[in-house]
Parts: structure tokens; sequence; C-alpha cells
């Protein structure tokens, strides 16, 4: 029998979505634009992103926004 999923646990999740997300940038620019790795770890934050949408509604959750722009 498997415990239910608490809300640390949603936690944690996330904060390990957005430790993936952001190793899955760093990877990407090391490499050439039109490499291999570079394509998979680009699908990979796409991918993160879109798990996060499912989480907690906004798939633009980890996504960096210009404190100028605020309203």
């Amino acid at each position: 029998m498997t415990r239910p999923f608490s809300f640390s646990d949603r936690q944690h999740f996330v904060q390990c979505l957005a430790i993936v997300r952001n190793l899955s940038i760093a990877c990407a620019m090391g490499e050439r634009p039109d490499s291999e790795l570079g394509k998979r770890c680009n699908m990979l934050v796409t991918s993160v992103d879109d798990v996060m949408g499912e989480l907690v509604g906004d798939s633009a959750y980890f996504h960096v926004q210009d404190g100028a722009n605020r309203a």
C-alpha cells in the first residue's frame, strides 16, 4: 500500500523539477544549437514546463519575468 502524495512531497517534486530544468538549460547552452544533445535538453525543458502546467495550472511557472514589465 502506498501513502498519499503529501504537500511536502509535492514541494520536493517541484524543487526537483526546477533543478532538472535549470540543469537542462545549462546543458543546452553548452552545446551547439543544432546538436542532438542540445535539442534533447530543450525538449526536456519543454516537458518540465508541461508537467508544471498540469501540477499548478501554469506552464510558465519557472519562467523568469522581467521586473520592469510587472504591473
